[in-house]
């Protein structure tokens, strides 16, 4: 079966060609060179009266029964050789700890283990095999076994071991050991393989494959916690879990009543982790294959090991057991295929160069059929040690162990990506997920739950009853301030102060206006302006004549502006003097609508029109439920959606807000936000309320690098709302300027965007001594839902590299669910959306009935 090709350089030493395996990873050495990655260490405690002679001697004796362990590599004329020497022995250095206390020996045991398996081969220097043995104690010893990917593999070790106990025994019994001659060498096989693969064996191997992995993607994109490298590292932990006797064998007892693997079901379960973890439905895996399907290999030491490329679609939602059906479809043929070498197989599809991570998959899933740990040998007991990383090869492999009854996992990951807490609970969900794939093997794989007991104890419940207290209406808790202190200082604008007193004034005399034109409840009232006072005065007495506001920037295109009216179908229009002419297109359409009334508003003298009208508050009656304002959004789709905000969220959280940060009504507040986004609404209300003042930026000191914190300094401003692209405008100044420096800013309330530890670092470069807060909300929940307060270490990247902000917790009276594709409460980790549950949330979108209802549902718990 086997021919051989061999070339003697010398008397004693031949050369042979490299299997593919090798080429592979002689390759990958070239490319890294001194990276232990690839380093085998095995670890065996040795209790009894040991012969060191004797070990040695037999160690000796492998070596020279297996070539692999006699071999080096180099480059010939182009192409990488593998070189056997016909005599080589290995040392068997001792060293002996016997002297330290229990402590120290401990903690040089680990540091020698450490260095044993870190320590790199070159691979043009014999031997590519490396042995030490530890003394403990007088009868207690630890030998190490370090070889080189590259001859040996998770087999080979057990070869080695069974050898080394055979020749071992012999020896210290004065008698032959009871081996066979090895029938071919490893440099038989790569020789056999070589020239076997080639012509129709390997277009047949090359058809079935290229059809399997058709269109694969990029990648498994796990959710990590740090980003990844451009170049793939190799830094590794793990973490590991036992499952009971009872599930054990539950699990055997499932794959035998469906006529598969114990491999196969395993494998399917993390392949629904992976699926809810990404939401992608082609999952891609690798696994080991011993490649020893001949019988002259199986005695060899040398690397055989193949690597099966398992790809399965969990598209459709499948039961477990149809797809544990396609799982065993795909497997079965991958064996049937086995012998094309995965790196001809990498050579034929040449799959697109990524440095940072390996091609084709990125999980490997290693079902481990090794030695038993347990070798009796004349006066020795004999335990191999568990494995020790050597380096992460992929962003995740998983390793199963059958120890006695029951079931090992081990997870090895990249620790350049995953964090140990992450990685811990994915082993909890793959327990949590077996527990119920046993108790139902017919349920569809979205309906599992990834949520473990230990993780549902921090999950909200969503059953728990919401408060839905009433706070009263913003305008009426504004008019309590007002009759309290109106002489306070309610809008500061940058010629012009307005006092609580004047603003509850002019307000009254507006609202009473639009009462008596017809403004009714829940009647809709454009305004169209820019930051100013008359613009707050015209929020307010909307609000007093019981209609709702929905403010037009004047920045927006005349297009989308005309949008939004043929939307919200205004009844009434008001058109402040500073935001200057109305475009033709604009003043076209405004002048065809069927509007109550119009009112075009000097900046100044707001009160000229309305001398007549009384300034007592109209005392219109306004419920919680009642539409306070409208507030567009084009989401998705791009077609412009009207939000219906309502009176009960513009106050419901204030009692929180003062209660967490201790706002009064001596903060100064700056009106920064975006004229049509819902965040202007706290930059309003939360000082009106609270009896505080709004400071107004002219619209130099918004565009202008530098003006806008020296504005907010002048202005002494402590309380701020912006978005993260605001939080950059305020802390940029011109090339050349000193920095400028806000020491009275107290908060800065951060929405809209990611937030980033660089913007919270440049705040805090700005003011000292704010404290900022990451906000969380969108147009349909009406106001901030929940907040992340920024530590005082949290200008840096945290120990797992994060530079993002998290969205943090909900308010009062706010849960913030995460629920995956079947409405269930998702496991941490997986891929799903949040869902806002209060009872202070928008009613829906202005006459999109169907949109409403998909978007705003019943509680499905």
């Amino acid at each position: 079966m086997f021919t051989e090709s061999m070339t003697a350089v010398a008397e004693d030493v031949f050369v042979f060609p490299v299997s593919f395996a090798q080429q592979r990873l002689w390759f990958l050495d070239q490319l890294q060179p001194g990276d232990p990655t690839y380093n085998i260490f095995a670890a065996a405690r040795l209790k009894g009266r040991l012969d060191i002679t004797a070990l040695r001697s037999s160690l000796n004796e492998v070596v020279r029964r297996h070539e692999s362990l006699r071999t080096t590599f180099a480059e010939v004329e182009g192409q990488t050789v593998q070189i056997v020497t016909s005599d080589v022995s290995v040392d068997l250095p001792v060293i002996s700890l016997a002297h330290l206390d229990a402590n120290d020996r401990d903690a040089e045991f680990e540091r020698m283990s450490e260095l044993e398996s870190q320590t790199p081969f070159d691979l043009s220097q014999l031997p590519l095999l490396r042995t030490r043995l530890l003394r403990m104690s007088e009868e207690e010893h630890v030998f190490f076994l370090t070889m080189h990917h590259i001859i040996s593999d998770g087999w080979s070790i057990g070869v080695l071991v069974r050898e080394l106990a055979t020749f071992y025994e012999a020896e210290v019994n004065c008698c032959s050991p009871d081996l066979l001659e090895l029938p071919i060498q490893y440099a038989d096989y790569a020789s056999w393989q070589r020239e076997t693969l080639q012509g129709e064996a390997l277009e047949s191997q090359l058809s079935y494959w290229k059809q399997q992995l058709a269109g694969v993607t990029a990648g498994l994109e796990l959710p990590a916690d740090r980003p990844r490298p451009p170049v793939r590292t190799f830094a590794s932990a793990s973490q590991s879990i036992e499952l009971s006797d009872e599930l054990s064998e539950s699990l055997r007892a499932l794959s035998r009543r469906h006529g598969v693997t114990l491999f196969m079901t395993l494998v399917t379960v993390f392949k629904i982790l992976f699926h809810r973890f990404t939401q992608q439905e082609d999952i891609v895996v690798g696994s080991p294959i011993a490649g020893r399907n001949r019988s002259e290999t199986k005695g060899l030491i040398g690397c055989f090991l193949n690597t099966l490329v398992l790809r399965t679609n969990l598209g459709g939602n499948p039961t477990f057991r149809e797809l544990l059906e396609r799982v065993n479809q795909t497997t079965t043929g991958a064996y049937a295929h086995e012998d094309l070498p995965f790196e001809k197989l990498l050579e034929e599809l040449q799959p697109e160069r990524d440095l940072s991570r390996t091609p084709l998959f990125q999980v490997f899933f290693n079902m481990l059929n090794l030695p038993d740990g347990e070798i009796e040998l004349p006066d020795l007991s004999v335990e191999l040690l568990p494995p020790r990383d050597v380096g992460a090869k992929f962003d995740a492999t998983i390793y199963v162990r059958e120890l006695n009854r029951r079931i090992a996992i081990e997870l090895v990951y990249n620790a350049d990506l995953y964090a140990d807490e992450r990685m811990r609970h994915t082993l909890a969900q793959f327990e949590c997920v077996l527990s119920q794939v046993v108790e139902n093997s017919d349920r569809r794989i979205g309906e599992y739950s990834l949520v473990t007991a230990e993780s549902q104890r921090i999950l909200p419940d969503p059953t728990e009853i919401l408060s839905s207290k009433w706070e009263g209406a913003v305008h009426a808790i504004f008019s309590r301030q007002a009759r309290s202190a109106p002489e306070r200082a309610a809008i500061v604008g940058e010629s012009e102060t307005w006092t609580y007193g004047d603003l509850e004034s002019r307000a009254n005399k507006l609202a009473n206006y639009m009462r008596a034109q017809g403004a009714a409840t829940e009647d809709i009232v454009a305004i169209y302006g820019h930051r100013s006072p008359a613009l707050v005065w015209a929020l307010i007495g909307t609000l007093k004549a019981g209609a709702a506001f929905l403010i037009l920037d004047p920045a927006y295109p005349p297009a989308r502006l005309v949008d939004y009216l043929e939307v919200a179908k205004p009844k009434g229009w008001i058109q402040l003097e500073a935001a200057g002419p109305l475009p033709q297109s604009l003043q076209d359409y405004v002048w065809s609508m069927p509007c109550r009334f119009r009112l075009e508003l000097p900046a100044r003298d707001l009160g000229q029109p309305f001398a007549s009208i009384s300034s007592n508050d109209p005392g219109v009656d306004v419920r919680a439920d009642d539409l306070a304002y409208i507030s567009f959004t084009s989401g998705s789709t791009g077609r412009p959606k009207g939000v219906q905000g309502c009176h009960g969220s513009l106050t419901h959280f204030l009692p929180w807000l003062q209660r967490t940060f201790g706002l009064d009504h001596h903060d100064r507040y700056s009106m920064l936000s975006g004229l049509s986004h819902d965040p202007l609404h706290r930059d309003v209300f939360t000082p009106l309320q609270l009896g505080a003042s709004i400071c107004i930026p002219n619209r130099e000191a918004i565009e202008v690098p530098g003006r806008l914190a020296e504005w907010m300094q002048r202005q002494r401003v402590t309380i701020t709302h912006l978005t993260p692209a605001m939080g950059q405008l305020l802390t940029e100044t011109f090339p050349g300027d000193a920095a400028r420096e806000v020491d009275s800013l107290r908060y800065a309330f951060l929405v809209g965007d990611v937030l980033t530890k660089r913007d919270v670092a440049r705040l805090r470069t700005l003011a000292p001594a704010v404290t900022v807060i990451n906000y969380y909300g969108s147009t349909e929940t009406q106001r901030a839902v929940s907040y992340h307060v920024a530590r005082n270490d949290e200008e840096r990247a945290d120990e797992n590299g994060k530079q993002i902000l998290p969205l943090g917790k909900g308010i009062e009276d706010v849960q913030l669910l995460v629920l995956n594709a079947s409405n269930d409460l998702a496991g941490i980790g997986e891929t799903a959306e949040i869902y806002l549950r209060s009872p202070h949330i928008a009613r829906g979108y202005l006459d999109e009935p169907v949109l409403t209802s998909e978007r705003f549902i019943v509680n499905p718990f």
